[in-house]
């Protein structure tokens, strides 16, 4: 890279040596090195100058890629390179557009007047085109009434870069001034973007007609632009006035150009095309979209294109179906499951599409035929679903969610769903532990119902049966026998089971079940003590207090101990605050930082300053929590220390926290002094 030599520290000599390195990879890292370094050590004000004049000549190197590095460090530093660019501009000369360019990241307001200058009298198309964008870029009436001025130039290259960057602000146009654009074929598609943001009716027939221009882009800019007009109309009572339009004027020719633009490269089109085969009920699109769906703006649209096309989709896809390969079978599922749960019995060979769809080999694939069928099955549709529960997940979990939806959608009454009940008691295996997901799902709303079955599958052979049953009843709430179930399963052999419990009876939030809870504290295994002690946690029973001061001074692993310490932090007693203090000066780190959350609630100013010496602590990530506990604590006693640190810490992250801190402890303070008699 070829810089004029300046004086600069080694370190950043060297980082400078790396901008022009021969990989992406390799310049990226460079970039970020150099700014950390400035972060971590800020520059004199003279280095300053020095390295942004070494990075301004590095915009007119020779090697294109040093160019680019340069310029992202120079957006980067943001407006303190703004005044070397800036002279280096109007003393014209090499790197005219480079200079152009970087306004377009970084310039301001007032930076306007000089690129309208450079977009009238510079004689190089190229520096006028990055004129046109860094004034498009930085917006503003001054820079619209710039671009608007040389529309009337002659030079249609220089219109067209004012119709582009006009297009970015979003101006709006008359009709008037843009149809001596349209005329002209190097103007008339930057022309058609803009009749879209005039938000008038009399730019809707010529849009139309521009539908069936003979240039590509024209016909793209169209779409986009109707669909940008549709919107502008409907915020003035006139919602199907574009739908209308193309209703009345559209041809088999021009309809077949517009599918053909769902599968267009630039996705803006791609949305703007769809929308318009939605507003003509344009089924046989669905061809086009299914090829486009690698898109995932175009597979999320797409669903809501098939909902709107109603009836009328669902034979359009039994026709695409049979020539369908197998790569994008799933799409078709996708489309299919959008038709929702009217499907009706015509559609019964797409159902038998998707019930085949479940044995397709790759799992995914069988997931979302698994998935549609839940949307849009019959009652038929439970025995195959339930014949694939036994599968291997995600496949097996996919078709317990369709068997939820299915279920709720039908009724539990339905014969098909009360079947699905009646077996689920002599399930085994990856069927049972399945069965046991469909359950608890279905139980979320507080049906009983669902209870009994779960309750004898925690009797299983099988362990990991069991702990599924466990985890399903931590889903139905409520007081009910499944309390007293998951009370007697805190005494099964295997500890995965107990943990299971565990964590379930602190979601069902039973009362009834702290004293089995605390005997749980005392299990063999971290693991289920840890549960034990989150359940205990979110029941907030005062009984448990005494248990977890316990555990804070004697269980020796930190999985147990953390959760307890958040307990304490509910108490709010002055024991608990004494505690919680010690803890700050743990070790153990990840103690100490949830001691520090500990003490949020805690208003006396001693745990204010146990916090505060944690801002002292060898590790980022202590010091991090320190200060966002602070903020939240919101005791002023704390602001002028967190400044002094704020200037001597060097982590950035860090420095961030402290930062934001100190800015809603200062606005705590002025809302204090507001509220003061005067």
């Amino acid at each position: 890279m070829d810089l004029t030599p300046q004086p600069l520290p080694p370190e950043l000599e060297r980082l400078l040596a790396r901008f022009s390195g021969e990989s992406w990879r390799e310049r990226k890292q460079a970039v970020k090195d150099l700014q950390a370094a400035l972060e971590r050590v800020p520059p004199t004000p003279e280095v300053l100058v020095a390295l942004l004049e070494r990075l301004l000549d590095g915009l007119t190197s020779e090697s294109v890629p040093a160019r680019s590095t340069c310029h992202e460090m120079l957006v980067h530093l943001g407006s303190s390179g703004l005044a070397g660019a800036l002279r280096r501009l109007q003393a014209g000369g090499r790197g005219a557009r480079m200079y152009v360019d970087l306004l377009a990241d970084i310039g301001k307001p007032e930076h306007v007047p000089l690129l309208a200058v450079v977009l009238q009298t510079a004689t190089d198309d190229n520096v006028r085109a990055s004129a046109a964008a860094a004034l498009g870029a930085i917006g503003g009436p001054a820079a619209e009434a710039a671009l608007k001025q040389a529309l009337a130039d002659s030079s249609d290259m220089l219109q067209l870069f004012a119709l582009d960057a006009l297009r970015s602000i979003g101006a709006a146009l008359s009709v008037d001034l843009l149809l001596p654009r349209i005329d002209n074929a190097v103007t008339r598609r930057a022309a058609t973007s803009l009749l879209g943001h005039s938000a008038t009716p009399e730019a809707l027939d010529l849009l139309v007609a521009l539908l069936r221009d003979s240039m590509a882009g024209v016909r793209a800019a169209a779409a986009v632009a109707l669909v940008t007009l549709d919107a502008a109309l409907a915020d003035q009572g006139k919602p199907d006035a574009v739908a209308a339009a193309l209703a009345g004027s559209i041809d088999d020719a021009v309809r077949q150009r517009q599918r053909e633009l769902v599968e267009h490269r630039q996705t803006e089109v791609k949305i703007a095309a769809l929308e318009l085969c939605r507003m003509t009920k344009d089924a046989g699109a669905l061809r086009h979209v299914l090829s486009a769906m690698s898109d995932p703006v175009v597979r999320e649209r797409a669903a809501g294109f098939v909902t709107a096309l109603g009836a009328e989709a669902g034979p359009a896809l039994m026709a695409l179906a049979p020539s369908v390969g197998a790569a994008t079978l799933g799409d078709l599922f996708v489309l299919i499951g959008a038709l929702g749960p009217e499907v009706g019995p015509s559609d019964g060979p797409l159902i038998a599409v998707l019930v085949a769809g479940l044995e397709h080999p790759d799992p995914a694939t069988a997931c979302v035929a698994a998935g549609a069928l839940g949307r849009v099955g019959d009652a038929a549709a439970f025995a195959p679903l339930v014949a694939t529960l036994g599968a291997p997940d995600p496949l097996g979990e996919a078709t317990a969610a369709a068997l939820v939806v299915l279920t709720e959608r039908h009724g539990p009454a339905a014969p098909a769903a009360a079947a699905l009940l009646r077996g689920a008691t002599t399930a085994t295996g990856t069927r049972a532990r399945n069965l046991c997901r469909v359950l608890g799902a279905l139980g979320r709303g507080g049906d009983t119902r669902y209870v009994p079955p779960l309750v004898a599958l925690l009797g299983a052979p099988e362990p990991l049966v069991r702990v599924a049953a466990a985890r399903a009843l931590g889903h139905i709430g409520g007081e009910h026998e499944g309390v007293t179930a998951l009370c007697m399963v805190l005494h099964d052999g295997d500890a995965g089971v107990r943990a299971a419990a565990c964590r379930s009876l602190g979601q069902v939030g039973a009362g009834a079940a702290v004293q089995a809870l605390l005997g749980a504290t005392t299990d063999d295994s971290a693991q289920v003590r840890a549960a034990a002690v989150h359940a205990l946690v979110s029941l907030d029973n005062p009984v448990a207090l005494a248990r977890l001061r316990e555990i804070v001074l004697a269980d020796s692993s930190p999985s147990v101990v953390i959760p307890a310490i958040a307990g304490l932090g509910r108490g709010g007693g002055d024991l608990d605050l004494t505690l919680l203090m010690s803890l700050c000066g743990s070790t153990d780190h990840e103690v100490a930082k949830a001691a520090a959350r500990g003490l949020v609630r805690f208003s006396a100013h001693r745990a204010t300053a146990a916090v505060l010496g944690l801002l002292a602590h060898d590790r980022w990530d202590v010091r991090w929590a320190a200060a966002e506990v602070l903020a939240e604590r919101g005791d002023l006693t704390a602001l002028a220390p967190l400044r002094r640190v704020q200037a001597l810490e060097r982590d950035p992250l860090v420095r961030q926290v402290l930062a934001g801190a100190v800015a809603r402890l200062e606005g705590l303070a002025a809302a204090s002094d507001s509220e003061l008699p005067a």
